[in-house]
């Protein structure tokens, strides 16, 4: 009987702390951005579409843009609708997304809130690569996005 009630006191314990662990992260972060000569145009209308329903179904109740790319794409912020129903699959369905390595890059990653506070804007110039293509900057720290091929 011991050993019963150390396991349901451990378990109970570990589904406290992933419980805990996964209302900490009531926002995600998604950065979709050209490294080449455009965004992967599917993904990025799929990355829309998907913030958009989530929008309108109450998953999400706020959505903070960051910045714009100049050849496509931004960096923005999605926190979840206090009933917080369907986030878990949101941020699933954006992970989901595999864009074109060689033209786009693409993160989505967990967070505890969005950041309101300071927006960063950055420059819209460009930077001209090696193979003829354009890179623009990417929030937060504003460098240029890395040249295809590197």
């Amino acid at each position: 009987m011991m050993n019963q009630t150390k396991i349901a006191l451990t378990f109970a314990i570990l589904l406290f702390a992933a419980t805990a662990a996964a209302s900490d992260n009531r926002a995600v972060e998604i950065n979709i951005h050209s490294i080449g000569p455009g965004v992967d145009a599917p993904a990025f209308t799929t990355v829309k579409q998907i913030i958009g329903a989530a929008v309108a179904n109450d998953v999400i109740d706020q959505f903070v843009v960051y910045g714009h790319s100049f050849a496509g794409g931004f960096s923005a912020c999605a926190q979840a609708a206090p009933n917080n129903r369907g986030f878990t699959s949101f941020v699933r369905q954006l992970r989901g997304i595999a864009p074109r390595s060689k033209t786009t890059t693409y993160s989505v990653k967990l967070v505890a809130v969005c950041e309101t506070e300071e927006q960063i804007f950055c420059p819209q110039d460009v930077r001209q690569c090696p193979d003829g293509s354009y890179v623009g900057r990417i929030p937060p720290t504003c460098e240029f996005a890395p040249c295809p091929g590197n």
